[in-house]
């Protein structure tokens, strides 16, 4: 295993978020979306991979997505899968979210490829994490209409731009309780609403009104995981098998600061076994393994791997001992990424991330380009990543 993980090639990683850097969204710039997914593609199929591009529509837009698959051994039989995706928010670079898991993604197919290498493994890249199409364009048309924003995406004005900051992160910190989704949105207008204009009033209003059915459960496919929900979908209606699931999301921000980590509401210590971490001083320079209640061996698995002598990765591991409608209702921050479907089918899946707006400031922002990344904490998570499927399969196999 050594000497396979020793392959794995830092400026190959550097080199896949060089390409791939830039908005890729289907509204902003539809464009870089299409050009990504064809360079992933277009990657699988130079390492030998048998490809696949699973398109579907969403309601309330014409447009077509498209999930990007590469796969290695026979796809009729249960598979290991390591999953990123490749679309970005509507002003971000996303060099880390997720320029950073779909390098990693890249590399491990890579070097497990040119193996002789007996394992069913499944590499998937899916699109539309961010918030769903049909919100996404509902809010800019709504946005437009109002004068809260220009043809470029920008607040028309500093007000604006203050409130409604303000409003969105009482949202956040709203959501990091139990509350019912539209419970918390309510609740932020209220925060913020004898300071708004009428046009920022009614553009709230109208947000509020197009989420007032989603729940915290239901939210997953919803407003977000909306490519990997589809996924999930059509494989239990061919009733594929799906033995572990590593999704690899914000994995290049890493800092030897102190005071630059935080951690969700109502994180029990109990849940949190760690290697190397540097809790008192909140350092932020580990990665985080984060797991369910079915998931519980498979985060094992990856946290062995990250002592392996040739990695040393440190990592604190959320072992969280909760099925998917308990965690979305008290930890609705560790249902936001491409795991979430697989979890709430009861599919073991690993979130693997650097926590993200938790450590990194550039989260979700301009900010968040290449030169922020520190390309040899990747290099370490994506041979984690690879020895993790190759002790899998050996045990799947076995």
């Amino acid at each position: 295993m050594n000497n396979t993980i020793q392959k794995v090639d830092v400026e190959r990683l550097y080199q896949h978020v060089l390409s791939i850097e830039g908005v890729k969204h289907h509204i902003v710039d539809p464009q870089k979306l299409n050009e990504t997914a064809n360079y992933i593609s277009s990657e699988f199929k130079k390492y030998g991979l048998k490809t696949n591009q699973q398109t579907f529509k969403v309601e309330g837009t014409d447009m077509v997505f498209k999930n990007i698959e590469g796969y290695m051994g026979d796809d009729s039989k249960p598979e290991i899968l390591v999953t990123s995706h490749y679309d970005t928010g509507d002003d971000s670079p996303g060099a880390n979210d997720s320029g950073s898991a779909i390098a990693a993604m890249l590399e491990a197919a890579r070097v497990l490829s040119s193996e002789n290498f007996s394992g069913n493994i499944r590499f998937i890249s899916f699109t539309l994490e961010e918030l769903g199409p049909a919100f996404a364009q509902g809010d800019r048309n709504k946005a437009l209409e109002l004068g809260i924003i220009d043809e470029n995406h920008r607040y028309t004005s500093y007000h604006t731009q203050k409130m409604l900051k303000k409003f969105y992160s009482s949202v956040t910190l709203g959501l990091a309780k139990s509350k019912p989704i539209v419970d918390v949105w309510q609740k932020a207008f209220e925060v913020v609403k004898d300071n708004l204009t009428d046009s920022e009033k009614e553009f709230i209003a109208y947000m509020i009104k197009t989420r007032s059915h989603i729940t915290r459960t239901s939210s997953v496919g919803k407003l977000g995981l909306v490519g990997s929900d589809y996924w999930v979908k059509k494989a239990l209606e061919v009733d594929k098998k799906i033995k572990g699931v590593i999704n690899l999301v914000t994995i290049g921000y890493s800092t030897k600061r102190k005071n630059t980590q935080f951690l969700p509401p109502l994180m029990n210590p109990l849940w949190l076994p760690s290697y190397k971490v540097k809790a008192r001083k909140r350092i932020g320079d580990f990665i985080a393994v984060v797991s369910d209640k079915n998931s519980k061996e498979l985060g094992k698995l990856f946290c062995k791997n990250c002592k392996n002598e040739t990695i040393k990765l440190p990592y604190l591991w959320a072992r969280i001992p909760f099925n998917f409608e308990k965690i979305a209702k008290w930890l609705y921050d560790l249902i936001r990424s491409d795991h979430s479907p697989f979890w709430k089918e009861n599919i073991p899946a690993l979130m693997i991330t650097d926590t993200a707006n938790f450590r990194s400031p550039y989260h979700h922002t301009k900010a968040d380009t290449i030169d922020k990344l520190d390309f040899d904490f990747i290099k370490k998570v994506t041979q984690a990543t690879i020895a993790t499927v190759i002790e899998l399969t050996k045990i799947t196999n076995g």
